[in-house]
């Protein structure tokens, strides 16, 4: 568990209608959203290998939100610790098998999407042991000092952010550009933009979706938990 407090307020007023002591509850719940929104507009309805990198707090919610959209898949799991009490659990919830890696590259000749939720100190896959038609929802980098996917990855992928302006700055996006081997130009589309009818996966497409995280998902997941407890 992290720490925090999350304040919803009046729109209109500006006055504070609730404070949740959450700690980060909420915020790894919107994480897990956003994660399945990119699941379903870039990866195949069905035959899916799902692998996670990196198996915490947020991990369990990627697959909870993976499940919530591609219910038929196998998972896979790599990390440093932790990674035999995430598959048995997610297993024993979710009703689908889970298989514990024995490295990140065991766990990438495995998958065809992968999801990366790491302290993002340093890059956790290489390009050459993705298979082709591969996801990757990278969600651990939200600073400048975090990189989970080396910067060749990113320059051969269809790349797509949450927010440009803010992957650019703090996600997978400032690696790439800082080095000169990407543009903002090179973006294919922000999330919303698949949402709205661009195409996501259309081939065999490597696919980068980088989330870090935007101020329209703690709006909504405020306003749904304050609509919750406006029913108590």
């Amino acid at each position: 568990p992290g720490s925090g407090i999350f304040v919803v307020v009046d729109a209109v007023t500006g006055a504070p209608l609730g404070i949740f002591q959450e700690n980060r509850f909420m915020t790894d719940l919107r994480t897990g959203a956003a994660g399945a929104v990119a699941t379903k507009y870039t990866t195949p309805l069905e035959g899916n290998t799902i692998g996670f990198i990196g198996c915490g707090a947020i991990a369990r919610n990627m697959a909870r939100a993976a499940a919530a959209v591609r219910p038929q898949f196998e998972g896979v799991a790599f990390a440093f610790a932790g990674a035999e009490e995430f598959c048995a659990d997610m297993e024993a919830e979710l009703g689908v098998p889970f298989r514990v890696a024995s490295s990140s590259e065991d766990l990438c000749g495995q998958s065809n999407v992968i999801f990366t939720q790491t302290t993002g100190a340093d890059t956790v896959l290489q390009l050459e042991h993705l298979k082709p038609g591969t996801t990757i929802i990278a969600s651990g980098s939200d600073q400048p000092t975090k990189q989970e996917i080396p910067n060749d990855v990113l320059k051969a992928s269809k790349y797509i952010s949450d927010l440009t302006k803010q992957t650019s700055k703090v996600g997978e996006l400032r690696g790439p550009l800082q080095a000169g081997v990407m543009t903002e130009a090179d973006v294919y589309a922000e999330l919303g933009e698949l949402v709205n009818g661009k195409p996501g996966r259309e081939g065999d497409e490597l696919i980068v979706v980088d989330l870090t995280g935007t101020g329209a998902q703690d709006a909504a997941i405020g306003q749904v938990a304050w609509d919750k407890l406006s029913t108590l």
